[in-house]
């Protein structure tokens, strides 16, 4: 299993109180690399595309939505809610070597899939003394 350098969970992003969590929804996500891409695959069911929106700031890439409730009117009888509505979002820190320009997103069946072209990234400078000379 490929270990995701550099996809983090940013705690900036979350909401100030943990009482202000309970309302948001955490969609699913699975993150992909190969040799040449990354690829995320969001689950969504339910949403509409145009309730979506994805925002890349300071190495960040947001996704954020609203599942919303269809508005019923039922005249008697019993009525059970199991299903989430309300907003949600993730984000993640992209690796060093993710290009931003790149950056695509579609949407099918409920499955948000966003890619991110590799590019290459500079090796780490190596560290050395440094002489101090009196």
């Amino acid at each position: 299993m490929t270990h995701f350098r550099g996809f983090g969970f940013p705690a900036l992003n979350m909401p100030q109180w943990p009482s202000d969590w309970s309302g948001m929804l955490k969609p699913a996500l699975d993150i992909q690399e190969t040799d040449k891409q990354y690829k995320i695959a969001l689950e969504v069911p339910g949403v509409e595309e145009k309730d979506i929106q994805i925002t890349l700031d300071n190495d960040v890439l947001m996704v954020r939505g609203e599942k919303r409730q269809e508005q019923e009117k039922k005249e008697g009888g019993f009525h059970r809610v199991e299903r989430s509505y309300g907003s949600f979002q993730r984000a993640l820190n992209l690796p060093d070597d993710a290009n931003q320009d790149s950056i695509k997103a579609s949407f099918k069946n409920g499955v948000l899939t966003v890619t991110i072209d590799k590019r290459e990234v500079s090796a780490p400078k190596q560290g050395r003394s440094i002489p101090i000379n009196g």
